[in-house]
């Protein structure tokens, strides 16, 4: 049995995933920008590559703190059933999963104009 895509994009720690939709968002209207202003183009993709650095952080940051608070509460409950274990290390990896797959998609949109050198001298 497979989780439901709407289930995950749905049921990562709001606070992270927002940002990571915020970033994505950003990224496809630079990404417009980038095609209408060719000559800025080595600027938003220097721009684009900090989100992707960005997005894999928080990604990384909200894995440790969802780990850190599984085990938090596991050790309260001082034993936990093992469908109720798993269920939340689950519910853990998928704002890291989103992040990821954000990244991915962010690092796409800088790749795909080649980057160009303008001469402004002539």
């Amino acid at each position: 049995m497979r989780m439901s895509f709407t289930e995950f994009l749905t049921n990562g720690d709001l606070k992270f995933v927002i940002i990571l939709y915020a970033f994505l968002i950003a990224s496809i209207i630079l990404f417009i920008k980038k095609k209408r202003e060719p000559k800025l183009e080595v600027r938003y993709n220097n721009i684009l590559k900090g989100l992707v650095n960005w997005s894999l952080l928080i990604s990384l940051f909200s894995l440790l703190l969802g780990l850190l608070h599984s085990f938090y509460f596991i050790s309260k409950a001082k034993g936990v059933a093992s469908h109720l274990l798993f269920g939340g290390l689950a519910n853990t990896l998928i704002t890291p999963v989103l992040g990821v797959a954000i990244a991915i998609i962010i690092n796409v949109l800088s790749k795909t104009c080649k980057e160009k050198t303008y001469d402004t001298e002539n």
